[in-house]
């Protein structure tokens, strides 16, 4: 079976696991998924004596398989963790330049609308606000304030192709601001799925474990198998 298959065996338990039992991985999930699917062999060699101990040996026979539902989560949630970190590291390349195009256009308009008092107080209003959202905001803005008074703008020699590229600025800043403040917290879907699988495999395997070191608590050799 596929990661994905097995995903979909899993899925209904997985998203069934409490949201006040859900916690953070406390190692490396591949590490962790690795260590599961090795015990998955060992008990699997040792489930008569595990069995015998009360043991209810189908948790051994679902690691495998969580395992490969977890890993399949796992790379979802990276998917999309690595998306945001991408479009980040794209905003702090354009946003400097975005910004300073927003600057220039405002000193333009302030220029330009200087003696039109209702339509100054309209660049001062979009001058307001400096955050990363401000800006993008006032791009569109200030696009369509100079498309609707163009005679000064056009008074002072301004380039009116800057409107439309002011237009298209704002809406691909827009969809990068959007991407990198994506939603990849604690809420997001396929993190909160992460941590269920890793929730519900983490409990099996513990419980394996712990019948583990209770049969072999006399043979080193054995014991050592059913340690995280």
């Amino acid at each position: 079976m596929s990661y994905s298959d097995d995903f979909e065996q899993w899925k209904e338990n997985i998203e069934n696991v409490p949201e006040k039992d859900v916690k953070l991985p406390n190692l490396p999930i591949d590490d962790f998924v690795a260590s599961t699917e090795t015990l998955a062999i060992d008990a699997s060699e040792d489930r008569d004596a595990l069995a015998a101990a009360g043991l209810d040996v189908t948790l051994i026979d679902e690691l495998t398989p969580l395992s490969g539902a977890l890993r399949y989560c796992q790379a979802n949630w990276m998917s999309i963790f690595r998306a945001r970190e991408e479009a980040q590291n794209q905003w702090k390349e354009q946003s400097p330049q975005a910004f300073e195009f927003r600057d220039e256009l405002l000193h333009d308009f302030s220029f330009a609308y200087r003696n039109l008092d209702d339509v100054r107080k309209k660049v001062i209003r979009i001058r307001e606000g400096g955050s990363n959202a401000d800006m993008v905001q006032d791009l569109i803005d200030l696009a369509v304030l100079g498309e609707k008074y163009p005679e000064p703008l056009a008074a002072i020699h301004f380039d009116m192709e800057k409107l439309q590229q002011a237009r298209a600025l704002s809406h691909s800043m827009s969809e990068l601001l959007a991407a990198s403040n994506g939603a990849v917290g604690e809420g997001n879907e396929s993190k909160v799925l992460r941590d269920k699988a890793y929730i519900l495999l983490a409990e099996k395997a513990r419980i394996i474990r712990e019948y583990g070191q209770y049969v072999f608590w006399k043979d080193e050799n054995k014991l050592k198998r059913y340690y995280a």
